[in-house]
């Protein structure tokens, strides 16, 4: 008989813990997939570094012709799929972003007489890299 008290409290207690831990999820409580690239891309601030053609720095050759001090350029990628580009603190260009081609390039105003693509060529924690116009631009944290 006390086996039998000591089966059936066992049990309850089991059903209650199973009942307790089964609540139901909620829209809120499950957040959407967010791959990787978009959370390195939109992580902080990228800053200007070098550039970089046919694998030969060409910064100082770009800053003179251009008049562009690199380390004063900044840009910074939002999760809701918008960008801005500053230098000197102010913004030299904005708009909206995506990835394409399998998250090896990034479209910046599609659709737009502004649209322009560049290609990803490095992207982690503290460099992006991009080619644009045969330049390959580096930009860090």
């Amino acid at each position: 008989m006390r086996n039998l008290k000591l089966y059936t409290l066992l049990i309850a207690s089991f059903f209650m813990l199973t009942l307790v831990s089964c609540d139901k999820d909620t829209e809120d409580d499950v957040s959407p997939y967010v791959s990787p690239n978009v959370t390195l891309l939109t992580a902080g601030e990228w800053t200007g570094r070098s550039v970089f053609q046919n694998g030969e720095d060409q910064t100082t050759v770009f800053e003179e012709s251009n008049q562009f001090d690199l380390s004063n350029y900044t840009a910074v990628f939002k999760r809701d799929g918008t960008y801005a580009e500053r230098y000197e603190n102010n913004t030299i260009a904005d708009g909206v972003w995506e990835f394409e081609n399998n998250e090896r390039g990034i479209v910046l105003n599609k659709g737009t007489d502004d649209e322009y693509n560049v290609v990803i060529s490095k992207l982690d924690e503290d460099e992006f890299f991009y080619i644009q116009s045969g330049n390959e631009f580096r930009l860090a944290r």
